[in-house]
């Protein structure tokens, strides 16, 4: 068996969340290529002391805290370590840790309680996905992990041609840890592999583990509640005890103990004194948030054109996402979508303008002509750019949202972080490329149906009048003399377009890569992207017409 030669140590270690300590400051190592199980109550703050070690909180999580050191050492003495005080972000010789390049002394995988995988790729591409972004992929090696993605799926049982999606639980577990030893990690991580199952397919999981453990042999630290699911293929036990608030090595003829040791978590009570400022409180903490969120919007705006350069690990992986953003946003429904509304607007401004144009059967042949040329050049220049754009603002911002929203949820973006990647790469990058080509595209077929349906209708309520003169008159402050492409009209109407994409896709990105910790943060984020991309691209429509008209 190959065995990790990397250790894991945490010095001086103090996590706080909420104003309360869940960690005192302690020292404790956690030895090369074994198993370490860390058991405690519910609520202790198993999953935060994983999360920390992985490097996964940041500003972001601004209501936990933590202090001290994480350090892995490898057999050659290469050290590599993260400090941070307060709510300091990881600097970019700590993300190189993660990324497991040659100035860091290793890396750190985790197979998460929720598994986070990939739902729009296959079970192969999951895995394919960690080997292209593996630590030190690019150096010659003749370790046991240089699998293919298949071989990953048949060495632990996952089936090929089943959609992630449809994958049973054990079946996801098994997934989630071929991907994250696809990544080739010194140290790898469990955080509760055994949450939700029953006794048997816990047991399973846990056999699981032991046995990829004995094969591939990284160092790994099981985070869990299940104590009596897991003891058995631990090699070292480390209670976080939630009275003393600390890690503690429990000695192997102490582990029967361990039942025992475990004491639930008591939160503090609040006194009677906090009970009337409650109010104020959270009205505060709403102020903050709202200030907070306002800020990091000005600065997200201000810093776009840096935030979108696209220095890609993969430009297959980029475009892999692109690929799948624009069929979310542009893809049939979508185009469905604003094929009916060009309709309404083409039949509605055609229709009504002659059915109730005042003394009708005197002005209209009079003014015919000078009509129809109206509505060609309102339904290009305004009415079908406002209602497409506002349409895709609503449906498409939505739609990415709940997206990424979903992602943020189930961790799938805390695994791209694990594999060294900036989620802005692989999800903001493609999703904005994705918009600037769809929203052209969207509100092009919208105008062509506008246009059909108006010649159409034209056709039914003027039967004596030729389609040429409809023609005529209706392109004829369109194309302008110089051609569409060329025109000012086609120019103001792309400036539109790629200021609503743009911000839509932002905005969609955003609120749903912000902190969700239920479903309903998921359904709000889609709600306030609703409201904010569509009033966005309401203010880009009245600000441009004040410089185009």
């Amino acid at each position: 068996m190959p065995e990790s030669s990397t250790t894991l140590h945490l010095d001086g270690l103090q996590i706080e969340t909420n104003s309360m300590v869940l960690l005192q400051a302690t020292d404790v190592s956690i030895a090369a290529g074994k198993i370490t199980v860390i058991v405690g109550a519910s609520g202790v703050g198993k999953s935060v002391l994983l999360r920390m070690i992985a490097g996964l909180i940041d500003k972001q999580d601004s209501s936990i805290h933590w202090t001290g050191h994480v350090r892995l050492k490898t057999s050659d003495s290469r050290l590599s370590s993260r400090e941070s005080s307060g709510k300091d972000t990881l600097s970019r010789s700590e993300r190189r840790l993660l990324k497991g390049s040659p100035n860091s002394g290793g890396n750190v995988g985790v197979v998460f309680q929720q598994f986070a995988l990939f739902d729009e790729l296959t079970p192969a591409e999951n895995i394919q996905f960690a080997i292209d972004h593996a630590a030190g992929k690019n150096t010659a090696t003749t370790e046991p992990e240089s699998l293919t993605s298949l071989q990953w799926l048949e060495e632990l049982g996952v089936p090929a041609l089943t959609p992630v999606a449809f994958l049973s639980g054990g079946q996801k577990q098994r997934l989630a840890i071929a991907r994250t030893l696809a990544a080739n990690p010194d140290v790898v991580l469990y955080d509760e592999p055994s949450s939700g199952l029953d006794a048997a397919t816990g047991r399973q999981v846990a056999s699981l583990i032991a046995k990829t453990h004995r094969k591939f042999g990284r160092t790994s630290v099981i985070v869990t509640h299940d104590y009596e699911t897991m003891l058995g293929i631990a090699d070292e036990v480390i209670l976080f005890d939630s009275q003393s608030k600390s890690l503690q090595r429990i000695e192997r003829q102490g582990w029967q103990q361990v039942p025992r040791r475990i004491t639930a978590v008591t939160l503090p009570t609040p006194s009677k004194s906090q009970g009337r400022p409650a109010i104020a409180r959270r009205t505060m903490a709403r102020l903050e948030s709202f200030l907070t969120q306002s800020g990091n919007a000005v600065l997200a705006g201000v810093t776009l054109p840096w935030t979108l350069r696209p220095n890609f690990p993969s430009w297959k992986w980029a475009t892999r996402f692109f690929l799948h953003y624009l069929k979310l946003v542009g893809g049939i429904s979508a185009s469905i979508y604003l094929i009916i509304a060009g309709l309404i607007a083409g039949f509605t401004t055609t229709y009504f303008t002659f059915r109730f144009l005042p003394f009708r059967v005197y002005t209209q042949p009079l003014l015919i002509d000078e009509l129809l040329s109206a509505i060609g050049f309102a339904l290009y220049r305004v009415l079908v750019p406002v209602l497409a754009t506002v349409l895709i603002a609503a449906r498409c911002g939505a739609a990415v949202a709940a997206d990424v929203g979903v992602k943020r949820y189930s961790g799938s973006v805390d695994a791209m972080r694990t594999f060294g990647i900036a989620p802005r790469l692989y999800l903001l990058i493609p999703i904005v490329a994705a918009m600037v080509v769809a929203v052209p595209w969207l509100e092009w077929l919208a105008f062509e149906s506008a246009r059909w349906i108006s010649a159409v209708t034209f056709k039914v309520t003027h039967p004596e009048i030729g389609d040429f003169f409809w023609r005529q008159h209706f392109d004829a402050r369109i194309s302008e003399s110089d051609g569409l492409l060329a025109s000012e009209a086609f120019r103001w109407v792309m400036l539109k377009n790629l200021l609503c994409g743009v911000g839509s896709g932002v905005i969609g990105y955003y609120r749903g890569i912000s902190p969700k910790r239920s479903a309903s943060d998921v359904s709000q984020a889609i709600t306030a992207t609703v409201l904010w991309s569509t009033l966005y691209v309401l203010v880009v429509h009245f600000m441009i017409a004040l410089l185009e008209f």
